[in-house]
């Protein structure tokens, strides 16, 4: 990461800072590509309040600049990587700007020496022995005078002739530097933070996703995020959490982290102690986990039905364990008429852990924990049918209704907002899941 420079052309008052975002899929959008764009700007914008910071925000054609007035260096490259993780975004970059007006642009002979300027501040900055450079131009207003590959050249020429400088690699550079030409100015910066792409939250529906505390649930509700769903969680805990232990509990933390990406969500905490109850006495059948996982999918099906929903979803990879053999798969999507996604069911489970190391999740969902699958049978049945299922419901829960009721009746709700706890309730007995029109996103 570059710091401020010191004394350089780079800190001209002219020069306005701005962190410019670029999007790539929302730009294949077609009628209805401005609803994108205007999501996309609401959620930056609530990103950024959440951290404390109100700089404008302006959407423009393929892009979105933030404009930051008079802050320090450091915080413009913190804040452009704190919003490289707002889904629908390719990229973030902290950029250095000359308005059209001080280049005296459209005139043929624009004030290329101001571009000049800053380029070879960036690079005096960037400076390391026996580095290779490249600059890549994007020229996306094309009433500008000069091509891309000729500026390109005369900028680096500009490089190696006044700077120490001297290897220009356009293949694989060490250091590249950007100049994109817009309508409204040039933007120059020479670092880019990766962006996670997808598509905006909220612009895709609304999904319940079970988080049980282990590596792969949180991944699967990242993914749906990155997608454009509202998300929210629900977990089974084997005993009912007192008030004082919900902020600390691993999934509380798991979905906090997770509320980064997702922005506002609700975790849903379910003791499923009457399950559990009805299990007494009964001997082995091997079934006990999928009968569990047909409950919990009825049970978020009552909380969609109530609360608002599209699908459900949960961390199932194809054939990684008992529970998840195609056949166990197709009895427990047959508990419930909701879709029941899966994202991560061609993946395997080292590109899964990478995934959560990447996220953030990976060392909370490796700590000590009770996961509620761990409670059943240890030795799980890999191939179950539906009709068996059923008839072996009605044997062990003779009321599923009724147990269905009393373990909603002790549910516990907390809502999470950007990595953020704010409140707890318990109870969910009005209210949609995640946000209401009049909520700030």
């Amino acid at each position: 990461m570059a710091p401020c420079p010191d004394g350089t052309t780079y800190k001209l008052p002219m020069l306005r800072h701005r962190i410019l975002l670029h999007y790539a899929e929302v730009a294949l959008k077609g009628h209805n590509r401005r609803e994108f764009e205007l999501q996309l700007r609401r959620n930056i914008k609530h990103r950024l309040l959440r951290r404390g910071v109100h700089w404008p925000v302006q959407r423009g054609h393929n892009r979105i600049t933030v404009h930051i007035p008079n802050a320090p260096c450091a915080d413009v490259f913190e804040i452009a990587a704190m919003l490289r993780g707002v889904a629908g975004i390719a990229s973030a970059a902290p950029a250095a700007f000359l308005p059209r007006a001080d280049l005296r642009w459209p005139s043929e002979s624009p004030q290329l020496h101001r571009i000049e300027e800053v380029v070879v501040g960036m690079a005096h900055e960037n400076w390391r022995a026996q580095a290779s450079f490249a600059v890549r131009v994007n020229r996306g207003d094309k009433g500008f005078p000069l091509r891309s590959d000729e500026l390109a050249r005369r900028l680096g020429a500009t490089i190696i002739e006044h700077t120490s400088w001297s290897r220009v690699d356009l293949s694989h550079p060490d250091q590249r530097f950007y100049v994109d030409i817009y309508p409204e100015g040039v933007y120059l910066y020479d670092v880019r933070y990766r962006g996670l792409g997808g598509l905006p939250v909220f612009t895709a529906g609304s999904v319940l996703s079970l988080l049980s505390g282990g590596i792969d649930s949180p991944v699967a509700a990242f993914l749906m995020a990155k997608r454009g769903c509202r998300v929210n969680f629900l977990h089974m805990t084997a005993t009912h959490l007192a008030a004082d232990r919900l902020r600390e509990n691993l999934v509380s933390r798991i979905a906090k982290r997770l509320s980064i990406y997702t922005l506002r969500s609700r975790l849903f905490l379910v003791p499923y102690t009457h399950f559990d109850l009805a299990l007494i006495g009964q001997p082995p059948s091997g079934f006990e986990m999928i009968l569990f996982r047909r409950f919990i999918a009825r049970l978020g099906t009552r909380l969609v039905e109530r609360h608002g929903g599209q699908a459900l979803v949960v961390g199932d990879s194809l054939g990684q364990v008992a529970s998840q053999t195609l056949e166990n798969i197709v009895s427990h999507s047959q508990a419930t008429a909701l879709p029941i996604l899966r994202p991560l069911i061609g993946m395997d489970k080292q590109e899964i852990v990478e995934r959560a190391r990447t996220i953030g999740t990976y060392e909370l969902s490796t700590e000590p924990y009770k996961d509620c699958c761990a409670l059943l049978s240890r030795h799980p049945r890999t191939k179950s049918h539906p009709e068996p299922l059923q008839r072996l419901e009605r044997r062990l829960f003779p009321n599923y209704e009724a147990l269905l009721e009393h373990t909603l009746a002790e549910m516990r709700v907390l809502t999470f907002d950007a990595g953020e706890m704010l409140e707890t309730d318990s109870s969910c007995a009005r209210g949609k899941l995640g946000l209401s029109r009049s909520q700030p996103i």
